[in-house]
């Protein structure tokens, strides 16, 4: 039996639900935010606890309706049951898509293996996975688009991952990182080295590391859920492919957590086989220095045996030689023996450590990274690769145009078996005609010709419209970085003034790419501003890369003590000492909306060739900061400003429309006026025709019987 219902039959409409709902995750946001802070502080002794002090903030009610509204409460029921049907259905495909995907590696190697390649091949077998595998994603992709609640259990999964990938100190993982770690993957898996190829501060250094740790797990969780799946069938011979999918699931979700974890927690024996091999090149580097090392050392060790068994040894000579003497001996006085017993002792003793110690120097080899990798099976990356001299990469031609399982040639070395596993990662500045990198040398075209070449640069971004303008959020991914950053584990956000902090970090953002657009000398092909003055417009030293962005980030620290304008002062312009490069970024600061006169600054510009600007410049009046009130946004707010709003509900979901029929069907009676009224807001939704039509039918049955 449905319950009474409150509010004189007061039926809200969805818009008002999802206001509600988006409302009621703010103030859970906000109070998980403190049980957090509580939690923190358990530890930190009575005297911490006793005087601490917390700012005081106002939690924002819902508007309008009182959240315990009956149709609300049953919205909210609907809501999160979808959600978690939905999200099953999510992860059953994604499942059904590993799964292939395992199958289609399988079939590679086992193509690779027996034509003694490193290319795969095709065959109606990897044709049959690839087909899948596309299905399967756009199956998936068909959900996202039709289902609300699909769509924000999707991003908000990975929302959280992002702020996962932070907590690791790992890239964030938008699609154009993704994009540059897959086609670093794949081509070690086809036994191609990869050069990676970029400005400063872009992260290839960092993109290299994950890209060559992914590929070490993955390739040996791929070993090991073969075994797995072969010893299960094994044992159940009888077993149907249902089953087979989902004990895959079971096995490879296993091997995950178990990696995770070691990187996370595991021990220096269980981290260091997963973590590739690392050079720093500079121009001072040697081919030895990659391979063989060799060196002088002094030895001195005594040969190996017990020390009891060399005085025996002693012992028994020494009665040996007395024997072989002892007429000579006999005729000797007491003193003359023993003097003569002292020295032959001595004389025994000697040659004895003379014929078991080795003294002098001898040449070691010490076997350096790249033979390590060889051997080893593991990923190597040289760091700065365009730094080292070009006679002494020639060196690792052999191995470069090698596969695993065959041998390459080592000068100094000899034949050395690649083993599975190893692959060769290079990375270096990219210098261009504006942007010269001291120190970098342009590859041999012949030895270049080995690599895969990957440009890595910085994280797309908008240069133009505002945050409310953005009809794709999603291509915005540095603004995405951003607010990743700014997130609690939760994907909560707590700033000053949420309205005008976004758009400021969304300008933030733009500002940043346009500085790095100017750096690469790319300005006109993405349409940045110049100064009509300025006929070669340039960065020569400063961007704001994302190490400078995470500075001026922590340097804010959520507007705690300072707006977003004085942090980039403080935090990245007051820092640059090239003063033209100072003089434009500070100008396009001001383009974009920092540095305003109406707060006490005045930044003019400068010609070419000035000097740099200091701090009183720009100042009319000492820097007062008051901090605006904090507000809390959600993880739904904030997949929303990141990844969009997501598809629309067209209709009433038919589990509501029960519910509220339902709800009708225990109304004694309706009013006409009431009706009128429930029409009225029922008629602002426009995919509630159907429960109009119902409400219609019963309102008159109702009347007829007064």
């Amino acid at each position: 039996m449905v319950g009474k219902v409150p509010r004189e039959n007061y039926i809200p409409t969805i818009e008002e639900m999802e206001d509600w709902y988006k409302e009621d995750l703010r103030v859970k946001a906000l109070n998980s935010l403190e049980d957090e802070n509580n939690k923190k502080v358990e530890d930190q002794g009575d005297f911490f606890r006793a005087f601490r002090r917390l700012d005081k903030r106002k939690i924002r009610s819902i508007s309008g309706t009182e959240k315990n509204d009956f149709y609300y409460q049953r919205y909210v029921d609907y809501i999160e049951k979808e959600t978690a049907e939905k999200g099953r259905e999510i992860e059953a495909i994604e499942n059904l898509i590993a799964y292939e995907r395992f199958f289609l590696n399988w079939e590679r190697r086992v193509n690779r293996e027996g034509n003694n390649s490193r290319h795969y091949g095709s065959n109606s077998a990897t044709r049959y996975r690839v087909d899948a595998i596309r299905r399967l994603e756009q199956e998936l992709e068909r959900i996202l688009k039709e289902s609300k609640e699909a769509w924000e259990f999707y991003y908000k999964r990975q929302l959280i991952e992002d702020i996962e990938d932070k907590k690791r100190q790992r890239l964030i993982n938008v699609p154009y990182v993704a994009e540059a770690k897959r086609k670093v993957i794949d081509s070690l898996n086809l036994g191609v080295p990869v050069y990676i190829v970029g400005h400063l501060g872009s992260g290839k250094t960092q993109l290299a590391t994950e890209a060559a740790l992914d590929f070490t797990i993955e390739n040996r969780i791929q070993e090991e859920l073969e075994k797995k799946m072969n010893d299960w069938f094994s044992l159940n011979p009888n077993a149907e492919e249902k089953d087979a999918v989902e004990k895959f699931k079971e096995f490879s979700e296993e091997r995950k957590q178990y990696y995770k974890d070691v990187l996370m927690n595991g021990r220096k024996e269980e981290i260091e086989p997963l973590q590739p091999l690392f050079i720093s090149g500079s121009h001072n580097l040697t081919y030895e220095d990659m391979f063989v090392e060799k060196t002088l050392s002094l030895n001195h060790s005594f040969s190996q045996g017990s020390f009891a068994d060399y005085l025996n040894m002693i012992i028994e000579d020494f009665y040996n030689w007395m024997d072989e003497h002892k007429e000579k001996l006999d005729a000797m006085t007491n003193e003359e023996q023993l003097q003569l017993k002292i020295q032959i002792w001595k004389s025994f003793s000697d040659l004895l450590v003379a014929s078991n110690s080795a003294f002098g120097t001898e040449i070691k080899k010490i076997e350096r990274e790249i033979l390590t990798a060889v051997k080893e099976g593991r990923p190597v990356i040289v760091d700065e690769l365009n730094t080292i001299a070009m006679q002494n990469l020639i060196g690792l031609n052999d191995i470069l145009q090698r596969h695993a399982g065959s041998t390459a040639y080592i000068t100094g070395v000899g034949p050395v078996m690649i083993k599975p596993g190893f692959g060769f990662i290079g990375t270096g500045n990219l210098s261009t005609e504006m942007v010269n990198y001291e120190g970098t040398n342009e590859l041999n075209p012949a030895f270049k010709s080995r690599f895969v070449t990957i440009e890595y640069n910085y994280v797309p971004q908008s240069i133009t419209g505002s945050l409310e303008d953005q009809e794709l959020r999603g291509k915005n991914q540095l603004f995405r970085v951003i607010l990743t950053g700014l997130a609690d584990q939760n994907g909560n956000i707590h700033i000053p003034d949420s309205k005008r902090t976004l758009e400021e970090l969304f300008r933030f953002s733009q500002l940043c790419r346009v500085t790095q657009n100017v750096f690469m000398g790319k300005w006109k092909d993405e349409g940045v501003q110049r100064e009509s003055s300025i006929e070669n417009l340039e960065l020569r030293e400063a961007v704001l890369s994302v190490r400078n962005i995470l500075h001026v980030l922590d340097n804010w620290n959520q507007g705690e003590d300072k707006d977003l304008s004085k942090a980039l002062w403080d935090g990245f312009i007051s820092s640059i000492t090239y003063a033209d490069d100072q003089n434009y970024i500070l100008s396009q600061a001001v383009r974009f909306g920092f540095f305003p006169a109406s707060e006490g600054w005045d930044v003019e510009t400068k010609a070419v060739g000035e000097a740099t600007t200091i701090y009183e410049e720009i100042r009319t009046r000492p820097y007062k900061y008051v901090r605006p009130e904090i507000e809390t946004l959600s993880y739904l707010d904030i997949v929303h400003l990141i990844f969009g709003e997501g598809p629309g509900r067209k209709n009433l979901p038919e589990e509501l429309i029960e519910v509220f029929e339902a709800t009708i069907e225990d109304v004694s009676k309706i009013h006409s006026k009431k009706y009128q009224e429930l029409d009225q807001r029922l008629y602002h939704l426009e995919h509630s025709k159907k429960l109009l039509e119902y409400l219609e039918e019963n309102l008159e049955e109702n009347e007829e019987g007064i």
